[in-house]
Protein backbone atom coordinates (compact mmCIF):
# COMPACT_ATOMS: atom_id res chain seq x y z
CA UNK A 1 0.00 0.00 0.00
CA UNK A 2 2.04 3.48 -0.94
CA UNK A 3 -0.47 5.48 1.15
CA UNK A 4 0.35 7.28 4.65
CA UNK A 5 -1.06 9.56 6.80
CA UNK A 6 1.13 12.44 7.75
CA UNK A 7 1.02 14.86 10.87
CA UNK A 8 2.82 17.63 12.50
CA UNK A 9 3.06 16.70 15.94
CA UNK A 10 1.79 20.26 16.86
CA UNK A 11 -1.13 19.29 15.36
CA UNK A 12 -1.53 15.71 15.95
CA UNK A 13 -1.39 16.27 19.28
CA UNK A 14 -4.38 18.26 19.21
CA UNK A 15 -7.35 16.80 20.61
CA UNK A 16 -9.83 17.62 17.79
CA UNK A 17 -7.55 15.46 15.80
CA UNK A 18 -8.78 11.40 17.25
CA UNK A 19 -9.83 9.68 14.06
CA UNK A 20 -6.97 7.35 12.67
CA UNK A 21 -6.50 4.95 9.71
CA UNK A 22 -5.00 1.74 11.31
CA UNK A 23 -4.65 0.74 7.54
CA UNK A 24 -2.37 2.81 6.70
CA UNK A 25 1.43 4.07 8.22
CA UNK A 26 1.05 7.33 10.27
CA UNK A 27 3.78 9.55 9.70
CA UNK A 28 4.44 12.22 12.98
CA UNK A 29 6.99 14.48 11.78
CA UNK A 30 8.65 18.02 13.52
CA UNK A 31 8.55 16.48 17.12
CA UNK A 32 9.53 18.56 19.39
CA UNK A 33 11.50 17.77 22.91
CA UNK A 34 8.86 19.16 24.58
CA UNK A 35 5.90 18.12 22.92
CA UNK A 36 7.63 14.09 22.49
CA UNK A 37 5.91 13.19 25.99
CA UNK A 38 2.09 14.01 24.58
CA UNK A 39 2.79 12.22 21.32
CA UNK A 40 3.53 9.02 23.06
CA UNK A 41 1.09 9.23 25.22
CA UNK A 42 -1.61 9.54 22.30
CA UNK A 43 0.02 7.36 20.02
CA UNK A 44 -0.68 4.59 23.30
CA UNK A 45 -3.87 5.89 23.61
CA UNK A 46 -4.75 5.45 19.87
CA UNK A 47 -2.75 2.96 18.47
CA UNK A 48 -2.29 0.44 22.02
CA UNK A 49 1.00 0.48 23.75
CA UNK A 50 2.65 -2.24 21.58
CA UNK A 51 2.07 -0.87 18.42
CA UNK A 52 5.05 -1.21 15.85
CA UNK A 53 6.97 2.06 15.25
CA UNK A 54 9.40 2.79 13.05
CA UNK A 55 12.12 4.99 14.18
CA UNK A 56 14.99 6.45 11.35
CA UNK A 57 18.82 6.62 13.04
CA UNK A 58 20.77 9.26 11.51
CA UNK A 59 22.42 7.60 8.92
CA UNK A 60 18.72 6.70 7.62
CA UNK A 61 18.71 2.98 9.03
CA UNK A 62 14.94 1.70 10.07
CA UNK A 63 14.65 0.53 13.69
CA UNK A 64 11.31 -1.19 14.53
CA UNK A 65 10.59 -0.31 17.85
CA UNK A 66 7.23 -0.70 20.61
CA UNK A 67 5.49 2.67 21.71
CA UNK A 68 6.08 1.86 25.25
CA UNK A 69 9.64 1.65 24.17
CA UNK A 70 9.99 4.79 22.72
CA UNK A 71 12.77 7.77 22.99
CA UNK A 72 12.59 10.96 21.34
CA UNK A 73 12.72 11.35 17.69
CA UNK A 74 12.17 13.92 15.41
CA UNK A 75 10.49 11.42 13.02
CA UNK A 76 8.10 8.62 14.11
CA UNK A 77 6.59 6.02 11.76
CA UNK A 78 3.59 4.16 13.00
CA UNK A 79 3.57 0.85 10.55
CA UNK A 80 -0.19 -0.28 10.04
CA UNK A 81 -1.66 -3.31 11.35
CA UNK A 82 -3.47 -6.32 10.13
CA UNK A 83 -7.44 -5.94 10.68
CA UNK A 84 -8.26 -9.00 12.19
CA UNK A 85 -4.49 -8.65 14.42
CA UNK A 86 -5.34 -5.13 15.76
CA UNK A 87 -5.58 -4.58 19.85
CA UNK A 88 -7.02 -1.42 18.95
CA UNK A 89 -9.86 -0.59 16.42
CA UNK A 90 -10.84 2.59 14.76
CA UNK A 91 -14.51 4.31 14.27
CA UNK A 92 -13.80 3.58 10.53
CA UNK A 93 -12.96 -0.12 11.38
CA UNK A 94 -16.19 -0.37 13.25
CA UNK A 95 -18.42 0.66 9.71
CA UNK A 96 -16.34 -1.77 7.80
CA UNK A 97 -17.25 -4.63 10.16
CA UNK A 98 -20.50 -3.90 10.21
CA UNK A 99 -20.54 -3.53 5.96
CA UNK A 100 -18.84 -6.81 6.15
CA UNK A 101 -21.17 -8.57 8.30
CA UNK A 102 -23.85 -7.58 5.43
CA UNK A 103 -21.89 -8.60 2.41
CA UNK A 104 -23.01 -11.26 0.11
CA UNK A 105 -20.39 -13.31 1.74
CA UNK A 106 -20.77 -11.91 5.40
CA UNK A 107 -23.48 -13.44 8.08
CA UNK A 108 -26.76 -14.67 6.76
CA UNK A 109 -28.51 -13.36 9.69
CA UNK A 110 -26.86 -9.90 10.07
CA UNK A 111 -27.78 -9.78 5.81
CA UNK A 112 -31.44 -10.32 6.61
CA UNK A 113 -32.26 -7.50 8.87
CA UNK A 114 -34.10 -4.86 8.33
CA UNK A 115 -35.00 -1.17 10.04
CA UNK A 116 -38.02 -3.00 11.67
CA UNK A 117 -36.59 -6.22 12.38
CA UNK A 118 -34.03 -4.75 14.94
CA UNK A 119 -36.16 -2.20 15.88
CA UNK A 120 -36.64 -3.23 19.64
CA UNK A 121 -33.04 -4.17 19.65
CA UNK A 122 -32.24 -0.39 20.33
CA UNK A 123 -34.25 -0.24 23.37
CA UNK A 124 -33.40 -3.68 24.48
CA UNK A 125 -29.91 -2.13 24.42
CA UNK A 126 -30.74 1.03 26.12
CA UNK A 127 -32.04 -0.56 29.14
CA UNK A 128 -28.79 -2.62 29.45
CA UNK A 129 -26.87 0.19 29.32
CA UNK A 130 -29.28 1.99 32.17
CA UNK A 131 -28.57 -0.99 34.03
CA UNK A 132 -24.99 -1.13 33.58
CA UNK A 133 -24.79 2.81 35.35
CA UNK A 134 -26.67 1.97 38.16
CA UNK A 135 -25.02 -0.96 39.00
CA UNK A 136 -21.77 1.80 38.21
CA UNK A 137 -19.70 -1.28 36.55
CA UNK A 138 -17.01 0.33 34.60
CA UNK A 139 -16.35 -2.59 32.27
CA UNK A 140 -20.11 -3.20 31.25
CA UNK A 141 -20.81 0.25 30.56
CA UNK A 142 -17.59 0.22 28.09
CA UNK A 143 -19.80 -3.07 26.74
CA UNK A 144 -23.33 -1.79 26.72
CA UNK A 145 -21.84 2.07 25.42
CA UNK A 146 -20.85 0.17 22.42
CA UNK A 147 -23.86 -2.12 21.85
CA UNK A 148 -26.28 1.25 21.66
CA UNK A 149 -23.94 2.55 19.50
CA UNK A 150 -24.12 -0.43 17.35
CA UNK A 151 -27.65 0.10 17.14
CA UNK A 152 -27.45 3.66 15.32
CA UNK A 153 -24.48 2.43 13.02
CA UNK A 154 -26.34 -0.91 11.86
CA UNK A 155 -29.66 1.31 10.80
CA UNK A 156 -26.89 3.75 8.75
CA UNK A 157 -25.67 0.21 6.75
CA UNK A 158 -28.90 -0.79 6.28
CA UNK A 159 -29.92 2.70 4.67
CA UNK A 160 -27.06 2.48 2.86
CA UNK A 161 -27.55 -0.30 0.96
CA UNK A 162 -30.54 1.34 -0.26
CA UNK A 163 -29.02 4.64 -1.06
CA UNK A 164 -31.37 6.26 1.68
CA UNK A 165 -28.74 7.65 3.80
CA UNK A 166 -25.44 6.35 5.69
CA UNK A 167 -23.16 6.73 8.77
CA UNK A 168 -21.45 9.82 7.81
CA UNK A 169 -24.84 11.50 7.22
CA UNK A 170 -25.98 10.60 10.74
CA UNK A 171 -22.79 11.98 12.20
CA UNK A 172 -23.11 15.33 10.16
CA UNK A 173 -26.89 15.31 11.23
CA UNK A 174 -25.88 15.17 14.72
CA UNK A 175 -23.04 17.56 15.01
CA UNK A 176 -24.99 19.94 13.08
CA UNK A 177 -27.59 19.54 15.99
CA UNK A 178 -25.46 19.49 18.93
CA UNK A 179 -23.55 23.10 17.78
CA UNK A 180 -26.85 24.87 16.67
CA UNK A 181 -28.56 23.63 19.72
CA UNK A 182 -25.53 25.01 22.18
CA UNK A 183 -25.92 28.45 21.31
CA UNK A 184 -24.30 29.43 24.76
CA UNK A 185 -21.34 27.32 23.78
CA UNK A 186 -20.89 27.83 19.81
CA UNK A 187 -22.80 30.93 19.82
CA UNK A 188 -23.22 34.31 21.23
CA UNK A 189 -25.67 33.49 24.12
CA UNK A 190 -23.91 33.05 27.87
CA UNK A 191 -25.50 30.29 30.14
CA UNK A 192 -24.01 30.56 33.55
CA UNK A 193 -25.50 27.35 35.03
CA UNK A 194 -27.19 24.17 33.74
CA UNK A 195 -31.09 25.22 34.19
CA UNK A 196 -30.19 28.21 31.59
CA UNK A 197 -28.21 25.94 29.60
CA UNK A 198 -31.35 23.84 29.33
CA UNK A 199 -33.63 26.89 28.57
CA UNK A 200 -31.46 27.59 25.71
CA UNK A 201 -31.31 24.19 24.36
CA UNK A 202 -34.92 24.07 24.47
CA UNK A 203 -35.15 27.29 22.85
CA UNK A 204 -32.83 26.32 20.17
CA UNK A 205 -34.62 23.09 19.65
CA UNK A 206 -38.11 24.73 19.28
CA UNK A 207 -36.78 26.64 16.51
CA UNK A 208 -35.22 24.23 14.94
CA UNK A 209 -38.09 22.22 14.57
CA UNK A 210 -40.86 24.89 14.53
CA UNK A 211 -42.28 23.89 17.41
CA UNK A 212 -44.13 26.96 17.89
CA UNK A 213 -47.57 25.91 19.70
CA UNK A 214 -48.06 23.39 22.44
CA UNK A 215 -49.34 20.63 20.10
CA UNK A 216 -46.25 20.86 18.42
CA UNK A 217 -44.28 19.61 21.17
CA UNK A 218 -46.66 17.23 22.50
CA UNK A 219 -46.62 15.40 18.82
CA UNK A 220 -42.67 15.44 19.38
CA UNK A 221 -43.36 12.90 22.13
CA UNK A 222 -42.90 8.88 20.76
CA UNK A 223 -46.06 6.93 21.49
CA UNK A 224 -43.30 4.33 21.43
CA UNK A 225 -42.03 5.72 25.07
CA UNK A 226 -42.64 3.19 27.75
CA UNK A 227 -46.31 4.40 29.69
CA UNK A 228 -44.42 5.78 32.35
CA UNK A 229 -41.90 8.25 30.85
CA UNK A 230 -44.14 9.34 28.21
CA UNK A 231 -46.59 10.35 31.18
CA UNK A 232 -43.34 12.19 32.82
CA UNK A 233 -42.51 13.87 29.23
CA UNK A 234 -46.00 15.43 28.65
CA UNK A 235 -46.72 16.41 31.93
CA UNK A 236 -42.90 18.25 31.91
CA UNK A 237 -44.36 19.91 28.84
CA UNK A 238 -47.48 20.48 30.49
CA UNK A 239 -45.97 22.63 33.35
CA UNK A 240 -44.64 25.05 31.26
CA UNK A 241 -48.29 26.46 30.59
CA UNK A 242 -48.95 26.27 34.12
CA UNK A 243 -51.60 24.23 34.80
CA UNK A 244 -49.54 21.79 37.42
CA UNK A 245 -50.37 20.88 41.64
CA UNK A 246 -48.81 24.16 42.94
CA UNK A 247 -47.30 21.36 45.69
CA UNK A 248 -46.13 17.97 45.85
CA UNK A 249 -48.93 17.75 48.69
CA UNK A 250 -51.67 18.50 46.11
CA UNK A 251 -50.28 16.03 44.02
CA UNK A 252 -50.58 13.61 46.33
CA UNK A 253 -54.33 14.18 47.77
CA UNK A 254 -54.77 13.19 43.61
CA UNK A 255 -53.93 9.94 44.05
CA UNK A 256 -56.47 9.45 47.19
CA UNK A 257 -58.79 10.59 44.90
CA UNK A 258 -58.11 8.40 41.78
CA UNK A 259 -57.75 5.65 44.04
CA UNK A 260 -61.34 6.27 45.26
CA UNK A 261 -62.64 6.73 41.54
CA UNK A 262 -60.62 3.08 41.19
CA UNK A 263 -62.90 1.58 43.90
CA UNK A 264 -65.92 2.97 42.55
CA UNK A 265 -65.67 1.78 38.74
CA UNK A 266 -67.57 -0.87 37.15
CA UNK A 267 -66.65 -2.86 34.41
CA UNK A 268 -63.26 -3.78 32.99
CA UNK A 269 -63.32 -0.82 30.78
CA UNK A 270 -64.14 1.65 33.13
CA UNK A 271 -61.64 0.34 36.24
CA UNK A 272 -58.86 0.26 33.22
CA UNK A 273 -59.90 3.80 32.98
CA UNK A 274 -59.13 4.84 36.14
CA UNK A 275 -56.38 2.87 37.40
CA UNK A 276 -54.66 4.94 33.86
CA UNK A 277 -55.65 7.69 36.02
CA UNK A 278 -54.34 6.58 39.20
CA UNK A 279 -51.01 5.41 37.78
CA UNK A 280 -50.88 9.09 35.68
CA UNK A 281 -51.19 10.75 39.39
CA UNK A 282 -49.16 8.73 40.82
CA UNK A 283 -46.27 9.88 37.91
CA UNK A 284 -47.17 13.34 38.84
CA UNK A 285 -46.14 13.23 42.68
CA UNK A 286 -43.19 11.29 42.00
CA UNK A 287 -41.84 14.11 39.31
CA UNK A 288 -42.80 17.15 41.85
CA UNK A 289 -40.46 14.75 44.21
CA UNK A 290 -37.81 14.84 41.83
CA UNK A 291 -38.20 10.85 41.87
CA UNK A 292 -37.69 9.48 37.98
CA UNK A 293 -40.78 6.88 38.10
CA UNK A 294 -39.10 4.69 35.43
CA UNK A 295 -36.46 4.12 37.43
CA UNK A 296 -37.70 4.53 40.71
CA UNK A 297 -40.41 1.07 39.34
CA UNK A 298 -37.35 -0.67 37.78
CA UNK A 299 -35.34 -0.60 41.04
CA UNK A 300 -38.36 -1.39 43.08
CA UNK A 301 -39.21 -4.52 40.64
CA UNK A 302 -35.05 -5.55 41.28
CA UNK A 303 -35.59 -5.50 45.09
CA UNK A 304 -38.56 -7.68 44.86
CA UNK A 305 -36.81 -9.94 42.38
CA UNK A 306 -33.77 -9.88 45.18
CA UNK A 307 -36.16 -10.89 47.98
CA UNK A 308 -38.12 -13.33 47.16
CA UNK A 309 -34.89 -15.14 46.00
CA UNK A 310 -34.09 -15.40 48.86
CA UNK A 311 -37.38 -16.85 50.15
CA UNK A 312 -36.90 -19.28 47.64
CA UNK A 313 -33.39 -19.95 48.80
CA UNK A 314 -34.73 -20.48 52.31
CA UNK A 315 -37.58 -22.83 51.48
CA UNK A 316 -34.81 -25.15 50.07
CA UNK A 317 -32.56 -24.39 53.66
CA UNK A 318 -35.43 -25.57 55.73
CA UNK A 319 -37.73 -27.53 53.44
CA UNK A 320 -41.23 -26.04 52.87
CA UNK A 321 -42.83 -25.65 49.58
CA UNK A 322 -43.56 -21.88 48.02
CA UNK A 323 -47.41 -21.99 47.61
CA UNK A 324 -50.43 -20.09 49.55
CA UNK A 325 -50.31 -22.37 52.50
CA UNK A 326 -47.06 -21.33 53.66
CA UNK A 327 -47.73 -17.36 53.44
CA UNK A 328 -46.79 -17.04 56.67
CA UNK A 329 -43.12 -18.33 56.17
CA UNK A 330 -42.99 -16.67 53.01
CA UNK A 331 -43.73 -13.56 55.06
CA UNK A 332 -41.47 -13.87 57.44
CA UNK A 333 -38.79 -14.55 55.65
CA UNK A 334 -39.26 -12.14 52.87
CA UNK A 335 -38.98 -9.21 55.85
CA UNK A 336 -35.87 -10.50 56.97
CA UNK A 337 -34.51 -10.24 53.26
CA UNK A 338 -35.70 -6.44 53.62
CA UNK A 339 -33.88 -6.11 57.17
CA UNK A 340 -30.89 -7.41 55.45
CA UNK A 341 -30.84 -4.74 52.61
CA UNK A 342 -31.25 -1.78 55.45
CA UNK A 343 -28.33 -3.95 56.81
CA UNK A 344 -30.34 -3.97 60.31
CA UNK A 345 -30.66 -7.91 60.22
CA UNK A 346 -29.15 -10.04 63.62
CA UNK A 347 -28.41 -13.17 62.82
CA UNK A 348 -28.37 -13.90 67.06
CA UNK A 349 -32.09 -13.18 66.90
CA UNK A 350 -33.35 -15.80 64.46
Amino acid sequence: MNSFSYYVAEDFIKREINCFDFNVPTIIDQIKEGDFSSVKDKIIKCFADNADITVLDEKGNATEIKASKLDYKERLIIKASGFLSRDYYSFGDLLEIIRKLRDPEGCPWDRAQTHNSIKNNAIEEAYELAEAIDLDDTEKLIEESGDVMLQGLFHACIAEDSNRFDASDVINGLCHKLVSRHTHVFGDQKAPNASEALKSWEKAKSKEKNQNELNDKIASIPVTFGALMRAMKVQKIIKKTGFDFPDPESAKQKITEELHELDMAEGEKEKEWEGGDLMFAVVNYLRMLGIDPETSLNATTSRFISRFLYVEKKSKEIGFELSADNMEFMEKFYQESKEFEKGTFDKNEK
